[in-house]
């Protein structure tokens, strides 16, 4: 049973994780912790990142120089397509552990041994349907007891008068399979409604509430279900770049400014959810997303998987400095087959990450700030040193990350960058900006400036064409 860092370290010295993920960001606990030997993913890694954590880092965006808006996922099936060619001979007789952020793609397994490698990917046990169809998780979640929103399957296009009359006058229309907001529309008239394309599947549901909370959880390989964190969700937050429903980041602390009775219910549902995945023979991390709506609670999906805020939950368990396990190595050691010990922290915590996104045509970042640890004096942001995230942040200072390299193109919805910081941004709702988080945005932008129009590039092979 591997309880701490000092026993996880003394199993993994001889061992060697291979990390593929869209940001370096996800997966920062498991480098800060020295697990990753390499690590491929869609968006570059910070400036110092190789050095600093001593890993091999190969990205898309470092060949292509194009941050993309949308999911990673065929980027990564491209960085991977070109593997053999960025490793050369130097992977040849290695054994690498997958230390994955989602799901495993056969044809990862593939790349990496065309390198000369050996691959060693952990299996998924347990319902795969449940976990990638929103559809079939409200069914579930009916089936456990968890409360959900009314809602319905719709195919074709949307029935606006009928669907009024079910719902009211705004409810929500959903693509079964999507993540981060992607696929989400807020419908508020005829004309809404018609804009959207017809589809095998549509979820429509009652719009129930602007406050989202979500609450990590881990089953054990013993099949215990444990409840985690809860954290505010940062959705939609136009100053931000964030469209209706689309993740923007999270807020630790923010729970404990919510309906003490909601956030209860919050985790007592998480636990039933723990329990249901635990029969279905899901092992590892999850976390399960809920709408608040006064002192009520109700599952939107889970995701069986870590999240965009598991790496920030990581920040605050090393922080502790107690020598208890992340849960994200926690969660790649399990599904490998390696009992961990780890308990809930009952203590309050300080960590909130924002994400701005670009908003504008394709254009050129021909300069980017350095990633670092600033503090805002007079409205602008001065860089005071080198920072990867949250354990480098001071009480008044922010942490940037997640930056592009200077000369990418960034496509609209790309990310500009993170803000990591230890006060609340935004509002208790999660949907719009303090007056100081707004400062800290648009002290932001002006660190940025851009060219245009954006150089073009192949469409076969995505480099730039001069």
């Amino acid at each position: 049973m591997i309880a701490t860092l000092e026993d996880a370290g003394r199993l993994l010295r001889p061992a060697a994780y291979l990390g593929i993920v869209a940001r370096p960001l996800y997966l920062l606990p498991l480098l800060r912790t020295g697990v990753l030997s390499a690590l491929l993913s869609a968006e570059a890694a910070d400036a110092g990142w190789a050095a600093r954590f001593g890993v091999e880092l190969h990205s898309l965006e470092q060949h292509t120089l194009i941050r993309e808006g949308g999911a990673a996922g065929a980027s990564l099936d491209e960085l991977t397509a070109r593997l053999p060619g960025l490793t050369g001979t130097r992977w040849r007789g290695r054994e690498l552990r997958l230390a994955g952020y989602g799901s495993h793609r056969e044809h990862w397994t593939a790349a990496v041994e065309a390198t000369g490698a050996r691959l060693l990917a952990p299996p998924l046990r347990a319902d795969a349907e449940v976990f990638g169809d929103k559809t079939a998780m409200r069914e579930w979640f009916g089936h456990l007891g968890v409360p959900v929103p009314a809602s319905t399957v719709v195919a074709g296009t949307l029935d606006h008068a009928a669907l009024r009359h079910r719902f009211g006058s705004v409810y929500v229309a959903q693509t079964p399979r999507g993540s981060a907001g992607n696929g989400t529309h807020l419908v508020r008239s005829a004309e809404d409604a018609a804009a959207l394309p017809a589809r095998d599947r549509w979820l429509v549901s009652e719009y129930v509430g602007d406050t989202a909370l979500n609450v990590h959880g881990f089953v054990g390989l013993d099949g215990l279900p444990q409840v985690l964190r809860p954290s505010l969700q940062l959705i939609g937050i136009e100053a931000a770049g964030a469209g209706f429903g689309q993740y923007a980041g999270c807020d630790f602390e923010a729970p404990g400014r919510l309906a003490p009775r909601a956030v209860a219910r919050c985790l007592e549902a998480t636990e039933r959810i723990g329990w249901g995945l635990a029969g279905l023979g899901y092992r590892g991390v999850f976390g399960a997303d809920f709408v608040l709506r006064d002192d009520r609670a109700l599952a939107l999906e889970i995701n069986c998987r870590m999240q965009g805020s598991s790496w920030l939950l990581g920040e605050l368990e090393l922080e502790r400095a107690d020598g208890r396990l992340p849960t994200a190595l926690r969660h790649v050691l399990e599904r490998h087959g390696v009992p961990t010990l780890g308990k809930p922290d009952p203590d309050p915590a300080y960590g909130v990450q924002l994400t701005v996104r670009h908003t504008g045509a394709p254009a050129e970042a021909v300069r980017v700030p350095a990633a670092g640890a600033y503090a805002l004096r007079e409205g602008a942001l001065v860089r005071r040193g080198d920072a990867a995230g949250l354990l480098e942040c001071g009480p008044d200072e922010t942490v940037l990350v997640n930056l592009p390299p200077a000369g990418a193109v960034l496509r609209p919805g790309a990310v500009l960058a993170r803000l990591v910081t230890r006060r609340s941004l935004t509002a208790p709702d999660g949907r719009t900006l303090t007056a100081g988080g707004r400062t800290l945005v648009d002290a932001l932008h002006r660190l940025y400036s851009f060219g245009g129009p954006a150089r073009k590039v192949d469409a076969g092979t995505r480099t730039p064409v001069s």
